[in-house]
Order: C-alpha cells, then structure tokens, then sequence
C-alpha cells in the first residue's frame, strides 16, 4: 500500500510537471472504461486513479465491449494493447460511429492500414509505439476536442442535410401552386410563405402539407 501510494503521487507530480497543472475540470469527472492487455494496464489504471477518473470497468479484448461499454455509462474508452486485429478494429471503428464515447488508442504496434483506418474513422487520439502514462492528460484533452469537432461538423452536416430537404420540398410546393397558372414563382414563395406565419409553422412544413393535399387530389381523380 506505501508503495502503491508512492506511485500514485510520483505519477501525480509527473503530470504537474508535463502539463503545468492543467487537469481538466471534465477529467475530474470523467467515467473511463478501460481495454488493456499489456504490462502497462497497472501504470494506466494508476494514472487515471491519479487525475481523478473514475474507472467504471475494463476488459482485456475489444471484443467484449459492445455488450458492456453501454451498460457501464462510460464516457471515455482507453485503449492499451500490443496490436489489433481486423475484428477488433472492427468493433472498434462501430464505437466510434455508434457512440458519443470519446476515445483514445495505443497500439504496440500497427500497420499502417490500421493506423490510416482509426485516424480516418476520427478516434480522438491514436498512439502507436510506447506509451508514457503521464501524456495522458494531454491525449485526453485532444481526445475530447476532436471528438468536439466532429460532433460539431457533423451537426452542421445534419442541418445543412435538413435546408436542403426543405427547398426541395419548397420548389416542389411551389410546382404544385404555379401549375394552376395564375402564380409566379414569387408569389408561390410569399403564398407558402405567408400561409406559414399564419399557421406559425416553418415553410418547409406548410410545403409538405401542399404536396400532400395535391397527392391526394390527384388519387382522388383517378
């Protein structure tokens, strides 16, 4: 136990003296699920011990995670291990596009297929060779804002996605009123428009409704 405490202080102070005493107020707090199968599994748990983490499980294969990184609440996976094979990576690579987990993964070793699949699938941090216990603050900072980014630019995506959907919905409601022939394009767009203000609702929702109605009178007619 003296020893244990020892390590755990030593450890401390290496990542006051790596990073100026910049812990995260989030790492504080941080529920981290573990996947280690190297020496270093003792050294890592020490370190996130260290900076406050609290570890919420671990297992020794990728494997395993799907069935219990969900039911664990964790927010942040760290991956240790000597190398990865297809299926683990596979599983991996799930993760990231599955979940809102942050993550951070060492590799002993890796070739460099691997390498470009985890930095293209956007992991957070990725570290292959020898792993310093006490870079972790740092790799966890990187971790959380590249997972930041990419939930920000995915939003954006999403929302670009949706305008679009919208003015194809507007221009089809807008075929729909000018093929009566006594509307232009502009007063299609201020008859949507002001039919939306009227009902408080967006355009694109007034312009799905035209076009149902007009599906409707046209099964009608048949």
């Amino acid at each position: 136990m003296v020893f244990r405490a020892a390590r755990i202080f030593s450890i401390q102070n290496a990542c006051q003296q790596d990073y100026k005493c910049r812990v995260r107020e989030q790492a504080m707090t941080s529920k981290v699920f573990l996947t280690v199968d190297s020496d270093e599994q003792s050294l890592i748990v020490d370190t996130m011990q260290a900076l406050g983490c609290e570890l919420v499980g671990s297992v020794s294969s990728p494997a395993e995670l799907p069935a219990l990184l969900a039911a664990s609440g964790a927010d942040t996976l760290v991956v240790s291990l000597t190398e990865l094979g297809h299926h683990e990576l596979d599983v991996l690579l799930e993760i990231q596009h599955e979940t809102a987990v942050t993550m951070v993964v060492h590799l002993h070793q890796a070739d460099s297929q691997t390498s470009k699949r985890l930095a293209a699938a956007g992991i957070g941090a990725v570290v292959i060779g020898s792993l310093q216990p006490t870079r972790l603050p740092l790799l966890l900072d990187i971790a959380e804002a590249r997972h930041d980014l990419i939930a920000r630019m995915n939003q954006r995506i999403d929302r670009l996605q949706k305008s679009l959907e919208d003015r194809k919905l507007i221009d089809r409601a807008k075929g729909v009123i000018m093929g009566s022939g006594q509307y232009s394009e502009n007063q299609a767009y201020h008859a949507l428009r002001k039919l939306a203000m009227n009902q408080n609702r967006t355009i694109a929702e007034v312009s799905a409704g035209v076009l149902s109605s007009a599906e409707l009178f046209s099964e009608a007619s048949n």
